[in-house]
Parts: structure tokens; sequence; C-alpha cells
């Protein structure tokens, strides 16, 4: 038995690590198009991890705790000039975990190499996927959208441009305890101050000011102006990429099945990209469990996934769109009213643990 995956970026290796652990032969295609390769080059590109997304990339040996840097804390600000946080989260245990993606991503393609189970393979001709049709794959897996089968057959998506950018970038700095994780609501995006070690933290500037985001500078200085924690020796080089929501009308075709970035792309602000496509390859995995286990062929899978994952999957993208939305207008606004709201949420433990198990599982119908 052989599944064929297309795009060489995390989400393949992850899903191929999972399929060669169930004894799947797994064909790896990608192309020069793979936009994911070249971005896990930047030193800056960083992942924030769920405590249910940790658990499960640990029992199937993907990847460790202690090779990520935990945050217990999570502190958020609104306003050009915030002094205190409007809302915050403690844990005596882990709120979430961050990697390095060029350290996760360089680390595993290694260990998968290895295996004899896997092949992976450079396609030049980009109509030459359509060859893979014909061969005698239970299931093919699409997760690169610059892919010939993704445009032909998965084109229909739900889109929102935000007209934004992301800047991402790594700070030196003094030492500091650091395991809290800070978000500004500035007036024109969110920035993020994700902590990598107690040396480093990684920045992520989601930018929708057409002026500023033109202007590298000046978006180093904001960084500098909101930065209260860390005594900044060096910040990296900025990376960037603009901000799109994506968000695939149908799951599969035949039996092809559109995966990770080619499925869903959201905000960056909640950090919850990734974590999406973990919960994505968790009912999947399981599927492909369960048919081996009663011997039926893989292919009758996919419209399950569909029914299992497409509603979960828009209301969480949804939520996070409304996030964004709403902190927009409100610093457009600049309404006092909201302060209140959240000095209640603050202290309503319930809310705050809904919020968190949100944030760690998705919406689960």
């Amino acid at each position: 038995m052989t599944i064929c995956l297309i795009g060489k970026n995390l989400t393949t290796l992850v899903l191929s690590k999972i399929l060669i652990n169930k004894g799947i032969n797994v064909d790896l295609y990608y192309s020069d198009n793979n936009i994911s390769i070249n971005r896990s080059n930047t030193i800056s590109r960083t992942i924030g991890l769920s405590n249910d997304s940790i658990e499960f990339l640990e029992s199937h040996n993907i990847l460790l705790k202690k090779n990520c840097w935990s945050i217990k804390n999570i502190n958020l600000y609104k306003g050009e000039n915030p002094t205190k946080s409007f809302l915050n989260f403690e844990s005596k245990k882990n709120s979430f975990f961050m990697v390095s993606y060029n350290n996760f991503f360089r680390s595993l393609e290694t260990a998968i190499k290895k295996k004899k189970l896997i092949k992976i393979k450079k396609k030049n001709d980009q109509k030459s996927f359509l060859n893979l049709l014909k061969k005698n794959y239970e299931i093919i897996i699409i997760s690169d959208t610059n892919n010939f089968l993704f445009k032909k057959y998965f084109s229909k998506h739900i889109k929102k441009n935000y007209n934004s950018m992301a800047f991402t970038a790594m700070i030196d700095h003094d030492y500091v305890k650091n395991n809290t994780a800070e978000q500004y609501f500035t007036g024109v995006g969110p920035l993020a101050f994700l902590p990598m070690s107690n040396n480093k933290t990684s920045i992520v500037f989601s930018v929708f000011d057409k002026d500023l985001i033109k202007d590298n500078a000046k978006i180093v200085k904001l960084i500098k102006h909101y930065n209260r924690l860390y005594n900044i020796n060096k910040i990296s080089e900025l990376q960037k990429f603009p901000i799109n929501l994506s968000l695939s009308r149908n799951y599969f075709y035949r039996n092809m099945l559109s995966f990770g970035d080619a499925l869903h792309k959201i905000h960056p602000l909640a950090g919850q990209g990734f974590n999406m496509t973990l919960r994505d390859t968790k009912i999947l995995s399981k599927l492909i469990q369960e048919n081996l286990d009663l011997g039926i062929n893989l292919d009758t899978i996919l419209d399950k996934f569909e029914i299992n994952r497409k509603n979960s999957n828009f209301v969480f993208a949804m939520g996070v769109d409304f996030v964004h939305e709403f902190f927009k207008f409100n610093n457009k606004y600049n309404m006092k009213s909201i302060d209140n709201f959240f000095k209640l949420m603050n202290k309503n433990l319930y809310i705050k643990k809904k919020v968190e198990n949100f944030a760690n599982k998705g919406f689960v119908i």
C-alpha cells in the first residue's frame, strides 16, 4: 500500500512520519515551485504549538517537548502606549510551546530520509503531476498550493484579502526569564513577542497600514517602541509575506485530498495555522487506522474526513477572523465601554477556561 504526498513542507513531513509508523509506503513529490522549502530557510519563522498538538506529535515520536520552548503566561495589550494588560492567561504548567520552523523541518526531514518506506522525488514539469493520477495510489494528498493538480481540482475557495503584510524577525537580547508571550493590538495591526529561549524572542507583526508596510525601518522602530521586557542586542533581517484567509470549498476530489495550507489559511495573529493542520492530521490518522484495522480501502475515508473537519475548521477560522476585525474596529473608534467587558472577562475563570480550550483543541462539534 502506498500513499502519494505532493509538496515538501512541514505538513507532508509530519504526515510521512505518521504513515511510515503505520507501515504504509510513501511517495513524496515536490517541485521548485514549492515555496515552503524556501521559507524554511528563514531563521525568523517559528511555530506555536498548543498542548494538544505537542502531545499528538510526541505520541508519534515526531517532536518532543524538551526540544521546544515552553510558554506559561500570555498577556494581551491594546492601545498605542499600553501600561497594563487587559487580558492575561497564567498557567502553572504550560500554555503552549514554541519551536523554530527551520530546526523542526530539518531534523524531521533527516529522520525521514533514513526510512525505507519513503521515496522523495523532484518533478520539474508541473504537468507531469497529472501522470500520478494514473498510478495505483489509494490516496493522493496535496499540500502545495503552487502545484498543477491543486490549481486544476481545488481552485474554489472562500477567500479574504486582509491587505496586510506579516513581518517576522528574531531578536537577541540580554538574559531574562522568558516564559511570557505578549500580544499588542496596535493601531496598525497585532504585534506578538514570542519567547524562544532566555536570550531570543520571535516577533510576528501583522501590519495593515499601507504606507508602513513599505518602510522596514519604521517597523523596527515600532517593535522597539512596544518592547517592554528586553534589552535588545540585535534584530534579524525582517521577513515578510502577505496575509490572506483561504478556506477550500471542497476537501477532496476522487482519490485526491487537499491538506495543510492548501486546505486552509488563517490570519497569523493567534498563531493557530499549523495547529489547525495538526488537528486535521489527528483525525486523518485515526480514520486511516480504522480502515487498516478493518482491511478496507483508504479512499473511503475522504468523505468522512470532510464531514468531520469542514465545519470545525470554518468556525475556528471565522473565530480568528472575528478577533482580528474586532480589535481593528476597536482601535479605530477607541470604544471605552469594551474595557469594562474585558475586566469582567479577566476575572471570570470559566470564560477564560473556554477560551484556552478553544485555542488548545479548536472548535469541537
